[in-house]
């Protein structure tokens, strides 16, 4: 493929990912219809079936792209405090379930459409690499010397954060629930900046 229909073939799919975006945070995955999502893009549905095979793997490309977004605001970025800045981005990743549109499609849509199999491997690994590194980067003493702990916390800080907001999701008070659920997490993440114990003496 010539380096112009690669580009041009970006520019749809981006056309098309924008415009399923508008759509499906707009009506819904059930009620969104591809003539709606085409129309907005500005392109054929042969277009759209080119670059997904359904409204169902439509519907993925979105999760999969809001979810590489969210994964950014991980990086704590330019700030005095590299830990702080890291530890104000998993919290703000809370403040997803005070949209509601974006919390009815990724909290509540995307496991019931794709399960929560899907929708965890989708963006897991890249959650978890990204955590890993801002782990070993910002508390290079306690995690270098131990990619296991590493490893096991950024899964359980993944999962925390995931609960965390499926458990506000599902509240029917999430603003009066948000500042418990925020002090557990952040009860958790100064775990992870603990130091290594000493193993016992004979183990």
């Amino acid at each position: 493929m010539s380096p112009g229909r690669v580009r041009n073939a970006t520019r749809t799919r981006t056309a098309l990912l924008d415009a399923a975006l508008e759509v499906f945070l707009r009506d819904g995955y059930s009620a969104a219809a591809t003539e709606d999502i085409v129309a907005v893009a500005g392109v054929t549905r042969g277009a759209l079936y080119h670059h997904f095979a359904n409204k169902r793997d439509l519907f993925r490309g979105v999760v999969e792209r809001v979810q590489r977004e969210a994964e950014q605001t991980l990086h704590p970025g330019e700030v005095d405090d590299p830990w702080d800045g890291f530890t104000t981005a998993v919290l703000a990743s809370l403040d997803v379930v005070n949209d509601q549109p974006t919390r009815r499609l990724l909290l509540i849509e995307a496991p019931a459409v794709l399960g929560w199999t899907e929708v965890r491997e989708a963006h897991r690994h890249s959650t978890l690499r990204v955590v890993e590194e801002m782990l070993a980067t910002l508390a290079p003493d306690t995690h270098r010397s131990s990619s296991t702990r590493t490893s096991v916390l950024a899964h359980l800080l993944v999962a925390a954060v995931e609960e965390a907001m499926l458990y506000l999701a599902h509240s029917d008070d999430p603003v009066g629930d948000r500042p418990a659920v925020q002090a557990e997490l952040l009860r958790l993440l100064g775990t992870a900046r603990e130091p290594v114990a000493a193993e016992a003496p004979g183990r």
